[in-house]
């Protein structure tokens, strides 16, 4: 069942030049696409392809400049839907700095529920629900400045999480993690969505896109490409021709091929690969 459909989108940032008359950049051209409610879907593409922009049009941060955004049915560019909109889908931001906004991690996670005009008995049961959640709730009484990156990222998701949104949408929530950190948050995402959540996942690295149900691809404010990850990463030269690079088992996996090693196509794991060639062996 579709919970995002985009028409049609046209986004432009409008600034003044030195005479003071408004000069429109365009940053998303003309995108449509939908997201199936309980999805994994992952949004890859240069700096600048405008992947963060349309992450911000899927929660009406940003509304249309042209074009349709509807989120669960509801047109993000009507003011009276704005709240609504916001209530079913959540943000988590490439910085956590940017979305920590307490002292307490346990009130920062209380933030967005109390905006809600939630019962404080019910909060009290979110935000340790959502702790819970992340593996975070024995630092609820802790500084959130003396977390380490990861942790703070696991914090601003509890953040989501406690607002109990239909959909997260993930902004590179990894781009400053170390490996660890990148692999932690990752694990929760998935984690949200084997639970139902539904998951909008932007990053550049490709093996995280490897674990969505569906990618798109983005370059230059427009989907360039879109299908599972068995479907893009086998379009190795499409994606290299867009500055885009493949998961590293992909990568493998093509270069024992070019050696005479008989694998299958379409390998995009590390469990595939391992079970491929041992099979090859055993031949």
């Amino acid at each position: 069942m579709e919970f995002i459909r985009v028409e049609d989108l046209i986004f432009e940032y409008v600034k003044t030049d030195e005479g003071g008359a408004p000069v429109a950049t365009r940053a998303i051209d003309g995108v449509s696409f939908n997201v199936e409610r309980g999805s994994f879907t992952a949004i890859i593409g240069q700096n600048g392809s405008g992947k963060s922009t349309l992450a911000k049009n899927l929660n009406g941060l940003l509304l249309p400049t042209e074009g349709k955004v509807l989120i669960d049915g509801l047109d993000t560019s009507v003011p009276e839907n704005t709240w609504k909109v916001r209530q079913k889908v959540a943000m988590v931001f490439q910085n956590p700095d940017n979305q920590i906004v307490s002292a307490i991690v346990e009130d920062d996670v209380a933030f967005g529920p109390e905006n809600l005009g939630i019962d404080p008995a019910e909060i009290r049961q979110r935000v340790d629900r959502a702790l819970e959640g992340v593996e975070m709730g024995d630092y609820k009484d802790k500084a959130p400045h003396l977390l380490s990156g990861g942790q703070k990222q696991r914090i601003a998701i509890a953040g989501a999480v406690a607002m109990e949104p239909e959909c997260i949408v993930f902004d590179e929530p990894t781009a400053m993690l170390d490996p660890k950190g990148r692999r932690e948050v990752l694990a929760i995402a998935r984690d949200l969505n084997a639970k139902g959540m539904t998951v909008v996942f932007i990053t550049h690295f490709m093996e995280e896109a490897a674990c969505a149900d569906h990618v798109l691809v983005m370059d230059g404010g427009q989907i360039r490409m879109e299908g599972t990850p068995r479907e893009i990463f086998a379009r190795e030269e499409e994606l290299e021709a867009l500055c885009l690079g493949v998961p590293a088992v992909v990568q493998l996996a093509s270069k024992l091929k070019q050696r005479g090693v008989d694998l299958p196509d379409g390998i995009l794991t590390d469990d595939e690969l391992v079970r491929a060639l041992t099979e090859a062996k055993a031949e």
